[in-house]
């Protein structure tokens, strides 16, 4: 049932992000009198579709995307030639509605069969659309064997728009990803508030964190250390500022009295993904290891005793942290545990520190589990959310640049949809705020990712779009449309690359 659950809710998330976007160029494009022919959920072949006056409306099998196909947004050869044989279906008044290309359909037969000697389906400068001596209605359908089409003529067509029309046209997709994302954050900051950082005194302390056993929500804090507190930065500087102690000084004050008491940190390395064993104060022994991290790819387990690194001994956790500390650029390294009554070794290859630092983490760093209290703030929630934004998207061109700059991050460490499933599906289970928040980071991804100046997504479409502005010279279509098939036809090998990674990282194989 949960899986069931978890497929449910990706479905709709991910449909909602591409859902909005989608639905931006279609508004604009539509309030632009621009011919929207379909507008479509996904690739592949179509699961459902339904046809609204011009516009089709489809469900297709690979959630991959969607896109608006909007008339003369691409190259196409004309669709009727001289010398060409149709059926022509007319209205009452004698006009065409309908051209059948599939004239040797059995369906078909009833109607005029025609070759057609004189056409003119575009009507520019407003002049009638004609085939042969009939008249075409400007909202008449081609009829394919398997589809209808409309008729594009020349005022419909994306390329017939100003250049502030095709702009709102293509910007409106990534921007609605934004204003969704906007108005997400903005419902996460009113459920949560924000931290009170000019006192000290504790708010959600949590379960499962060594503060859980002496402290609790009212406490308010004095001194750690024997370092007197006065604000929230203060607390920071105070807990950071060894984050090997093993035995935390709190002098705190509770219900009018001050009490002393005194806390076992837990100790994180981010580089390898392993940590301290809670409430053990001498002995160099390993919490639980997740299996996804590198620590637990490369086999260290929950109790593992570290003994040695890279053969020197290991007496302190302060060892540890200063071996982690050197190795600044992720070199393999050599440790030697203790599992029960046998000693092992272990190699492991670290993340490089500036991988580790892009991330907004430390190398080493020391948690006890506690946070100031949060208050509601109506007006900040909606400034918040913008600032939200922001640092989403610089988490975005930060791993872009990790991809071109970090020799340990490569595309294979990217989520297609199998990953963003199980992103999903993490995010669902750690709450309704960690889902909301998701949802809101892959909505901003999306719009991001599509303003890139790379052909085949709307920020390459973009730039041709400038350069016409500067130069006021169309570029070559032919080229542009090129260029868009070629980096489409590649972003799908990527897509499929991604995904068999994301499959491997799925069953634990890569």
């Amino acid at each position: 049932m949960t899986i069931l659950i978890n497929i449910i809710v990706f479905i709709f998330v991910l449909g909602l992000v591409i859902v909005i976007h989608e639905l931006g160029h279609f508004i604009m494009a539509k309030r632009a009198n621009i011919l929207c022919h379909e507008f479509s959920l996904g690739m592949g072949p179509i699961l459902w579709s339904k046809r609204v006056n011009e516009t089709l409306y489809c469900i297709r099998l690979i959630p991959i995307g969607g896109y608006v196909m909007m008339a003369g947004e691409e190259i196409q050869d004309e669709v009727i030639k001289e010398g060409q044989t149709v059926r022509l279906i007319f209205d009452d008044f004698n006009n065409i509605e309908k051209i059948i290309l599939d004239h040797d359909n059995e369906k078909y037969e009833q109607y005029e069969k025609v070759t057609v000697y004189n056409v003119d389906l575009k009507g520019e400068n407003n002049e009638p659309l004609q085939l042969n001596d009939y008249t075409v209605k400007r909202n008449a359908f081609y009829v394919f064997k398997n589809r209808e089409l409309q008729i594009a003529p020349v005022e419909r067509s994306f390329e017939s728009k100003t250049k502030w029309e095709r702009f709102l046209a293509m910007f409106a997709g990534p921007f609605m990803n934004f204003v969704l994302a906007f108005f997400i954050f903005i419902i996460v900051n009113l459920i949560v508030g924000f931290p009170n950082m000019d006192n000290t005194v504790l708010g959600t302390i949590e379960p499962d964190y060594p503060a859980a056993e002496v402290l609790v929500e009212g406490d308010k804090v004095l001194s750690i250390d024997r370092v007197n507190v006065y604000s929230w930065d203060d607390i920071s500087v105070a807990l950071d500022e060894n984050p090997t102690d093993r035995l935390v000084e709190f002098v705190i004050l509770r219900d009018g009295v001050e009490e002393t008491v005194h806390v076992t940190p837990i100790i994180f390395f981010y580089t390898v993904g392993f940590h301290s064993k809670e409430g053990i104060l001498t002995e160099l022994a390993l919490g639980e290891v997740n299996p996804e991290t590198r620590a637990g790819k490369a086999g260290f387990l929950e109790d593992d005793v570290i003994l040695t690194i890279d053969t020197l001994a290991m007496n302190t956790w302060a060892d540890i942290a200063t071996s982690f500390n050197n190795n600044v650029y992720g070199n393999e390294m050599i440790i030697e545990v203790l599992r029960g009554t046998e000693t092992i070794e272990i190699s492991i290859t670290p993340y490089n520190h500036d991988l580790v630092i892009s991330q907004g983490l430390n190398v080493v760093d020391s948690f006890v589990g506690i946070s100031p209290i949060y208050e509601f703030d109506f007006f900040r929630s909606f400034t918040a959310s913008g600032q939200n934004i922001r640092t989403s998207a610089a988490m975005i061109f930060t791993t872009l640049d990790l991809l071109f700059s970090n020799d340990q991050v490569g595309v294979g460490d990217l989520a297609g949809p199998v990953g963003i499933y199980s992103i999903t599906s993490r995010a669902l289970s750690a709450g309704f705020i960690s889902f909301l928040t998701w949802t809101a980071l892959l909505s901003v991804n999306l719009g991001v990712i599509n303003l890139l100046p790379i052909p085949a997504l709307d920020g390459g479409r973009l730039v041709f779009l400038g350069y016409e502005a500067i130069t006021n010279k169309k570029p070559n279509r032919r080229v542009e449309n090129t260029l868009h098939y070629a980096m489409y036809i590649m972003l799908l090998g990527l897509f499929v690359y991604i995904t068999f990674n994301d499959i491997l990282r799925l069953f634990n194989i890569r």
